[in-house]
């Protein structure tokens, strides 16, 4: 299992990929919605969801990618806070709280949460303002592929294939 390095890594190559996809599809919501990757606060917004959410699940442990998340997430509050933006900044802490709620390696690497914990990067926006529904949900994707990253490079993921295939060839 990787340390802070190589989750790190796999989220730079799995957020490359993503936005890769993105650039390439012509029906993803990146070109629908009039936005494109040069749309440079977008493209940066990409890898910053991917990177955070590829450090996530370990931030329930004192450790150099608990530092990293935090201090991201510490200056993105700061810069929501200052520009007015105190809704987003309301959520993020409430995010970046919610690991402490369990131990190490628990739910916080479930599958489920990967597809649960990025949830609000969609929901919140829409429920305030619908046309912020194509953003969202690219920023979602970021997020989802950065959580895929931390629990594939952990095992997490291959683990339950490699379960799941023993099952029905017996």
């Amino acid at each position: 299992m990787p340390g802070y390095k190589g989750h790190l890594l796999g989220a730079a190559v799995f957020s490359s990929a993503y936005v890769g996809a993105l650039e390439v599809a012509p029906t993803t919501p990146l070109h629908a919605s009039g936005l494109a990757l040069s749309d440079w606060q977008m493209l940066v917004a990409l890898y910053v969801m991917g990177f955070l959410f590829g450090l996530w699940p370990d931030v329930d442990t004192n450790s150099k990618g608990q530092d990293i998340f935090f201090g991201i997430a510490f200056v993105a509050d700061i810069l929501l806070i200052l520009t007015g933006r105190l809704q987003p900044a309301a959520y993020l802490g409430l995010l970046a709280m919610t690991p402490i709620i369990g131990h190490h390696r628990g739910w916080t690497h479930s599958r489920i949460a990967m597809f649960l914990v990025p949830l609000p990067i969609v929901l919140a926006p829409y429920i305030y303002d619908q046309k912020l529904l194509k953003a969202g949900l690219l920023l979602y994707g970021a997020a989802f592929v950065g959580y895929f990253s931390h629990l594939l490079l952990d095992g997490k993921i291959t683990k339950y294939v490699h379960f799941k295939a023993a099952q029905y060839s017996e």
